[in-house]
């Protein structure tokens, strides 16, 4: 959804609350959260990750960041979400500000992952109506226990979405790239203690 200046905090929340029920604009549910992830047709694979981190204290510091929506870049995004962390079923919307407008992308987590006996934690979202793309993305940190690495580490599948979307298809790759690149600095940054979470609620 595009607008010629950022809604308000009360209109994001009206903006999201009236998609908490609806559809996903995919029909490919978890396709990011399985062991092995093939794109289904039409779609783009994305995978990419950094290491953020050493041992323990960096581990939990990775995990608030996602926890708190604080990976997505605050250059160019913001994040309303309508729970101040992420949790299943969480609505929220990044918010962009690009060539002098501003554009909201609602999705819904559709899965936590949160496992402290393999030191995993992260969450997957799927896109909703009003959203430039169709698609589904997995955002993970883990702690390797042999060597104490941080790792953040991020799956997509994605098109972008109706005629609007595949015309600005140009457009869409390029903030799709510039996130790719921004997010793995966010996180790297988070972790050494040099930002604070941007979501707000």
């Amino acid at each position: 959804m595009f607008f010629a200046k950022c809604p308000s905090d009360a209109g994001l929340r009206t903006l999201l609350e009236a998609r908490s029920d609806s559809a996903f604009t995919h029909s490919h549910e978890g396709v990011t959260v399985g062991s092995e992830v093939v794109a289904p047709k039409g779609f783009r694979l994305e995978v990419y990750g950094v290491d953020v981190g050493q041992g323990e204290t960096d581990f939990a510091r990775a995990c608030e960041a996602v926890a708190t929506f604080a990976h997505y870049p605050s250059s160019f995004t913001r994040v309303y979400s309508l729970t101040p962390r992420a949790e299943v079923g969480t609505v929220f919307g990044t918010v962009a500000s690009h060539f002098g407008f501003a554009s909201v992308h609602p999705c819904r987590i559709l899965e936590v992952i949160d496992e402290p006996a393999t030191r995993r934690f992260g969450f997957a979202l799927g896109t909703l109506p009003g959203h430039i793309g169709d698609g589904e993305e997995r955002f993970l940190v883990s702690l390797n226990e042999k060597d104490g690495r941080v790792r953040y580490d991020v799956r997509a599948v994605s098109r972008p979405h109706g005629a609007l979307g595949w015309l600005g298809s140009p457009f869409f790759r390029h903030f799709q790239l510039r996130f790719q690149a921004e997010t793995c600095a966010a996180m790297r940054s988070f972790v050494g203690g040099r930002s604070e979470s941007s979501a707000i609620s």
